[in-house]
């Protein structure tokens, strides 16, 4: 791509650049940040508040030397794949070079090599155990999200090449979501996916993500099937959206043995999802509804989820520990709505450049994970912050370069 007088797109191609070569002197495979939580050591203060801050907190300002305690060993994540991959293809179409197409197509090589089996369609999970009140997600337990992600990067790679293994594989994966995924009924004809085949919960970006790779695969094989399958799971979340534009994580009622605060909390990445799978159901359905939803979700995620003139992160909970993964997604969502929303662009330049500078090795560019009033949390998560941080600025200059300067 051509040298830009934009500053912020010059951060851009320069911190891009940067993690290109960490990623290739690297790899991904690397920590997570819920790694240590499966250690049965760290298991065991969650039932505590104090405790749960204190072992959270020594995690963070000790990052490196409490996994080597702990003897938590790195780990290789399907959705570190995905995002490269996205955003290596976003690079080809800047007319990066063949190399990055096929440096994305190994990516999704290795996702093929390193499904799940004994699944009804194509699907992933995460390297290790996750555990919270009233649930036990055991490691390589198929995840919708992940999965749905790993679809978007398949459709992508159809759509570059027109090789028809890649919407086959797609399309495994719709059938992995038809298949495997309980649908919680809500009343009305309306259910919501559920997150993996053993859990309940209602998770909104879970949710719309099935739906958007359902209608997604539908364009191309024109199967009705998938659209039907879609259109009750999306009613269900648009009808959850509240009156100020918010939507909850996720919805919880007494009846259920799942920890009301975190369904019911609003934070600044898992907004950021919501409203991007939304768009990309709009450029599917072109519906005026939800453009009207999207619209009012942003303006929430503007006035109450970023704060000051450089959009730093925030969730409805307060603003500490500033997370990497939040800061991606402040990248990422307004560059994808771009086009609907007018302040949508300049917003992601203001949060590019103060991730830039408070948030990343300044030698490396490697993105730090967490900032706390005092200290940095400086562990490197190839999946939580590079590969998402990598798919977020190459999301930035393919909008830019797209709509031109």
């Amino acid at each position: 791509m051509k040298p830009s007088n934009d500053p912020f797109v010059a951060l851009a191609q320069e911190w891009i650049g940067q993690l290109d070569t960490w990623v290739d002197t690297h790899g991904l495979c690397g920590y997570d940040p819920f790694d240590v939580k499966q250690h049965p050591f760290i298991r065991n203060a969650q039932s505590s508040y104090f405790k749960r801050k204190l072992t959270s907190g020594l995690c963070d300002l000790a990052p490196y030397a409490s996994r080597r305690l702990l003897k938590i060993a790195p780990t290789e994540n399907a959705k570190s794949h995905a995002l490269m991959a996205l955003g290596r293809m976003r690079l080809y179409e800047l007319d990066e070079g063949e190399e990055q197409l096929e440096l994305a197509k190994g990516h999704l090589a290795w996702l093929k090599a390193n499904a799940l089996v004994d699944f009804g369609g194509l699907c992933w999970g995460y390297p290790f155990s996750t555990e919270a009140k009233g649930l036990v997600t055991t490691k390589d337990t198929p995840v919708l999200v992940v999965s749905a992600i790993a679809g978007e990067a398949f459709l992508a790679m159809y759509a570059l090449t027109k090789e028809e293994e890649y919407l086959a594989d797609a399309r495994r994966i719709a059938q992995f979501i038809l298949d495997d995924l309980p649908r919680m009924e809500q009343g009305n004809g309306q259910y919501c996916f559920s997150y993996t085949p053993g859990d309940r919960r209602r998770v909104h970006n879970a949710n719309l993500m099935a739906v958007h790779h359902l209608m997604a695969v539908a364009v191309h094989t024109d199967e009705d099937d998938l659209r039907e399958a879609a259109a009750p799971a999306l009613a269900y979340t648009l009808g959850c959206q509240h009156t100020d534009g918010a939507w909850y994580y996720g919805e919880w009622d007494e009846t259920e043995p799942f920890e009301q605060g975190i369904l019911n909390m609003i934070d600044h990445h898992h907004t950021g999802f919501v409203l991007r799978s939304l768009s990309a159901i709009h450029d599917i359905t072109g519906d005026k509804k939800q453009l009207e939803s999207i619209r009012k979700g942003f303006t929430y995620f503007r006035n109450y989820l970023t704060e000051g003139e450089y959009c730093v992160p925030v969730n409805s909970y307060g603003k500490y520990p500033i997370d990497i993964h939040a800061c991606a997604e402040g990248i990422l969502c307004p560059s994808v709505l771009t086009g609907k929303v007018m302040i949508a662009r300049g917003m992601a330049g203001q949060m590019l450049r103060w991730t830039h500078w408070e948030m990343r090795d300044k030698k490396t560019g490697a993105p730090y994970y967490r900032k706390y009033p005092k200290f940095k949390s400086k562990l490197i998560c190839p999946r939580w912050g590079v590969a998402w941080m990598f798919r977020a600025m190459a999301e930035y200059l393919y909008v830019h370069y797209k709509d031109g300067e």
